[in-house]
């Protein structure tokens, strides 16, 4: 019995010390619908749909930017997903690091949404192209993965475009996020153009 308590104990330790490792400040895609289609990556030429709008051509690939904190996942490695659903069946599509972005109280130009509000903040920008053979005409909703890996296990949050559910929160970016998959009508929607 007490081995069991002891292996128990050590479990839910090991679980909330691998899910305290994940930073959602730092972690941005969209403030609700609208702004992800016009609102520019800082310091670059391009929004965070950097297709410009939300209704896209078939055959059209889907290129999404999103901000994480710097080593967001801590000691685990870390990656970032689109979990794409196309009418039919979810797409787990992974992203790549484009690079630094840094941001300095002292320059508002380069600050973004307000902050940092003093001192400096270095962020990774991540971008996820979703291929056109995925994608399906009609309503297609996405929701963005950040994930955690460690030998032991892995942990995630999700970047979500509106709150819901007991499990959401937000960051300083105003960006909701949630520990749970459990998201259904909280995802961002692409209309594919016939």
């Amino acid at each position: 019995m007490k081995r069991h308590f002891a292996f128990l104990l050590v479990a839910v330790c090991a679980a909330l010390t691998a899910q305290a490792d994940i930073q959602t400040d730092g972690a941005y895609h969209a403030v609700g619908n609208g702004t992800r289609t016009v609102e520019r990556v800082p310091g670059e030429s391009f929004s965070f749909l950097a297709n410009g709008s939300d209704q896209i051509p078939d055959g059209d690939t889907v290129t999404l930017y999103v901000l994480t904190a710097k080593d967001f996942a801590g000691e685990m490695d870390e990656q970032v997903f689109a979990r794409w659903w196309d009418g039919y069946m979810s797409h787990w599509i992974m992203g790549s690091w484009v690079k630094n972005v840094s941001l300095d109280a002292a320059r508002p130009e380069t600050q973004f949404r307000g902050w940092p509000g003093a001192d400096t903040a270095e962020l990774d920008l991540w971008q996820i192209e979703i291929p056109a053979w995925i994608t399906q005409p009609g309503d297609n909703f996405y929701a963005i993965q950040l994930k955690g890996f460690a030998p032991d296990g892995s942990d995630e949050r999700y970047l979500l475009q509106r709150l819901g559910g007991d499990f959401c929160h937000s960051n300083h970016f105003g960006q909701v996020w949630s520990a749970s998959e459990e998201f259904d009508g909280q995802d961002w929607r692409v209309l594919v153009l016939p």
